[in-house]
């Protein structure tokens, strides 16, 4: 297959968010087997990365993106909610979408983000697939749960009321769109009928993502992820003060390492504080979190799946977390982790990870092997590669011949 890949974030490896992430491990892996080209917004400090695009690609063409005014950004908001299309960046991507159609270069579009979503055609000469990863209605009542500031409080209150319009404008347009998690499927079902979702999850890279060679410090709790993301704070802070000094009550040289980029400043005051570790914006985080004992993970809010559960996971940690933390992910509470449902009963999960070492390792390398089994790569570009094949084909079943040299939009 041709495959032109559209994304609203450079992909590239290894990366911290979902965008980049979930984009960069598809494209090295079905660049294998199918040509694929990049079309991608570019934030300026991307730019170091994109020899990473070319490895794999066989066309990499960018789009900058640019700190834009007030006006331009509600003009692009308002065009948004009332037609599902967006007006800032879609001229040059639309020039470029166009070269393709043209000389009939691809089979299938993939476009990442429901933002790109705005910015493609209404009615495209090829199929196309729309990956959200997870449902954005839902996320912003899930933020609006966090301890947010008051411009964070603003912004999901908006996007809480607007994104379910936005959605309804744009998901039909696509012959599938894919989300995480059921739970995100399910809220977009109900929320647009008229379009077409189905669940791929997550992967991890295991290969990089393993067990390493690293000295585990005696009774340390580690938690990774951006420092900066309202749940990640929130869990970060409810087990900080709600459940750590249940186990220092028994540990007292119990330890918890917050590994991670962009750390709020609750989250660096926390890690001046005594018992507690702070490494902030590492290059390679697997070292400091190969260390610890014990992966906590005390989210309760949020959407999609937990990817730094499956990275602990292949890392072969044993876990400790809230329900909330596993969604989306096929593993056994007592098998694979340690699900709790109170800071208590928290504390006491972590507590018999740290006095039964026997328990902690069969729990650390069942999670594992969950991982190599269930959320490899490969088998995320499978499943892209099935629905791929399938809105070929029903393209070519339900419409008739349509002549993809004709211009269909200009900003």
């Amino acid at each position: 297959m041709n495959i032109a890949w559209v994304s609203s974030s450079l992909p590239y490896l290894p990366a911290r968010g979902g965008f980049k992430l979930y984009g960069a491990n598809l494209i090295s892996i079905l660049s294998r087997r199918h040509r694929v080209d990049l079309i991608s917004l570019i934030h300026k400090q991307d730019e170091q990365y994109v020899g990473w695009a070319h490895q794999y690609c066989d066309l990499v063409k960018l789009v900058p993106r640019h700190n834009l005014g007030v006006a331009r950004r509600v003009a692009n908001c308002a065009s948004g909610y009332f037609w599902g299309k967006y007006l800032n960046y879609r001229r040059p991507l639309q020039d470029i979408l166009n070269d393709g159609y043209r000389s009939k270069r691809w089979d299938i579009v993939h476009v990442e983000g429901g933002f790109t979503g705005g910015l493609m055609p209404v009615n495209s000469p090829i199929p196309m697939v729309l990956s959200l990863h997870d449902a954005e209605s839902l996320r912003a009542q899930e933020m609006l749960r966090c301890t947010l500031d008051v411009g964070q409080t603003l912004t999901y209150t908006v996007r809480k009321y607007y994104e379910p319009r936005y959605g309804r404008l744009v998901y039909p347009r696509f012959e599938r769109c894919t989300v995480v998690a059921d739970r995100d499927a399910t809220f977009n079902r109900a929320l647009v009928p008229t379009a077409k979702f189905m669940v791929v999850p997550y992967g991890t890279d295991t290969a990089y993502f393993r067990p390493i060679p690293a000295a585990k410090e005696k009774f340390a709790l580690v938690f990774h992820g951006h420092l900066g993301y309202a749940p990640n704070c929130q869990a970060a802070m409810e087990f900080a003060l709600q459940v750590f000094p249940l186990v220092r009550r028994q540990v007292p040289d119990a330890v918890f390492h917050l590994i991670g980029a962009d750390p709020a400043e609750a989250i660096r005051a926390l890690g001046a504080s005594p018992g507690f570790r702070l490494s902030p914006d590492l290059d390679d985080l697997r070292s400091a979190l190969g260390s610890g004992q014990v992966y906590v993970c005390a989210i309760r809010y949020g959407t999609g799946m937990k990817n730094k559960i499956l990275e602990a996971m292949a890392m072969q940690l044993p876990i400790v977390c809230y329900p909330a933390a596993i969604v989306g992910i096929d593993c056994v509470p007592g098998k694979h982790l340690l699900v709790a449902q109170s800071p208590q009963q928290f504390a006491e999960h972590v507590l018999e990870l740290l006095r039964r070492p026997e328990l902690a390792a069969d729990i650390a390398h069942a999670g594992r092997r969950l991982v190599e089994e269930r959320y490899s790569w490969e088998s995320r570009a499978r499943a892209y590669e099935e629905i791929y094949e399938t809105v070929i084909d029903e393209r070519r079943v339900h419409t008739s011949e349509h002549d993809p040299s004709v211009v269909l939009e200009r900003a």
